[in-house]
């Protein structure tokens, strides 16, 4: 069950940074010089790698990442202004990865390994 759990929890992860990295396709309709767009692609894929680099740390350490993916699904409810369904489509990868996370953790932890 702790296999299942884990390739689980990084499937979601995996998948939920994908949808939002497909926000910063949007940048590729603006008509601005190319150094414009690469900012702009940059400062739209931020949000993805530091979700990456949750992801990692849950790779290895799936309590403190489910953890963080909790927090990091919390955010758009906290700070941005979206109708309620729109956020939870945001967060709603992030608390189901991060509850994996937190489950394979202790499932493991349950069995002994």
């Amino acid at each position: 069950m702790h296999r299942i759990l884990t390739i689980a929890a990084r499937t979601v992860a995996i998948l939920g940074i994908g949808f939002i990295s497909m926000f910063a396709l949007d940048i590729f309709g603006m008509d601005a010089p190319p150094l414009q767009l690469a900012l702009g692609l940059f400062m739209h894929l931020l949000p993805s790698v530091v979700l990456v680099a949750v992801l990692a740390i849950g790779w290895r350490w799936p309590l403190v990442g489910g953890a963080l993916y909790l927090v990091v699904a919390a955010l758009p409810m906290l700070l941005l202004s979206n109708p309620f369904w729109v956020n939870a489509m945001l967060a709603g990868p992030f608390a189901l990865a991060g509850v994996l996370f937190i489950t394979a953790a202790l499932t493991r932890e349950a069995g002994g390994r």
